[in-house]
């Protein structure tokens, strides 16, 4: 189904807030620009009205609504173009990032154990609000910088990949933002991909969560949405770390709203790995480039 160009303006101030950073702001070619944001997404997303993420500000706004959605028409461009290969990090431009993650890469062999070290060591640091072990309540609206977010030691799913993101590209790996939208056509969730040793690494920065194929070697996004193999690795994945979060003391999984550890771990633990393949329906890129 060819995207409907331009049914909403991403550059007005909902969709492109005025205090957006001037360096986070994405260019694409001609071709690519019906496949931005909630322009590129079928219906049951694109006729919404309004922008994506309505209670976030600033650069997490845009963020959740200038992205390019994955496709058979962006499928090349996202995979070989849109996000460089190389990484300009400046060093003492992060100075917190750059302390925080030297210990994390030490003695790390490879780019793919760098990235697997900050994502499994330093995201811990940052808890969500609601995914178990939870931190306490976050405001939705905080358009933190990434030194603020990783030193609040909280964010939701959008700002822990953010971290994710900033931790690799200071370690000089490439690493981009992954909005997931779900079968359900009603719910989503961000997270991030990684490049490493010649191939893009899907990792979940909400569940500390890599994704290993049928050979051991991490899948990218568009692996995990084959609708095949690659997509039942990837509910696999995703089964193995919420059984690791079903044995959380009731302290450790400090849910919110008072909700009960035990009927929280019946619904969470029934999950199959086949219903979480078959969660998995679509994704979009979106870069986070660095601070000029």
């Amino acid at each position: 189904m060819p995207a409907a160009a331009y049914v909403h303006d991403l550059s007005s101030p909902e969709y492109t807030p005025p205090e957006t950073p001037a360096w986070a702001k994405v260019t694409v070619p001609e071709a690519m620009r019906p496949y931005l944001g909630k322009n590129g997404l079928d219906p049951v997303w694109r006729d919404v009205p309004g922008p994506l993420a309505k209670g976030v500000m600033g650069l997490d706004r845009y963020q959740a609504n200038n992205f390019v959605v994955w496709r058979p028409e962006t499928e090349r461009f996202l995979y070989s173009e849109y996000t460089p290969l190389t990484v300009r990090y400046r060093k003492g431009t992060l100075p917190l990032y750059e302390s925080f993650s030297a210990p994390i890469v030490a003695g790390c062999r490879t780019d793919t154990e760098r990235g697997v070290a900050l994502l499994l060591k330093g995201l811990p640091h940052v808890k969500h609000p609601t995914v178990p072990p939870c931190c306490a309540p976050v405001g939705p609206g905080r358009n933190a910088t990434d030194e603020e977010l990783l030193r609040s030691g909280q964010g939701w799913c959008n700002e822990q990949a953010r971290v994710f993101i900033r931790l690799c590209q200071v370690n000089g790996i490439p690493a981009r933002i992954i909005h997931l939208f779900y079968s359900d056509r009603k719910t989503g969730h961000t997270i991030a991909e990684f490049y490493a040793d010649g191939a893009w690494r899907m990792a979940d920065a909400s569940y500390w969560c890599v994704f290993p194929g049928p050979d051991g070697a991490l899948m990218s996004a568009a692996q995990c949405h084959d609708g095949g193999s690659g997509q039942e690795w990837c509910g696999r994945a995703y089964y193995r770390r919420q059984q690791e979060m079903v044995k959380l003391s009731d302290a450790e999984l400090n849910l919110p709203n008072q909700e009960d550890p035990a009927a929280w771990r019946a619904r969470f633990g029934a999950e199959t790995a086949e219903y979480l393949a078959r969660k998995m329906w679509t994704f979009a890129v979106m870069n986070h480039p660095l601070p000029e």
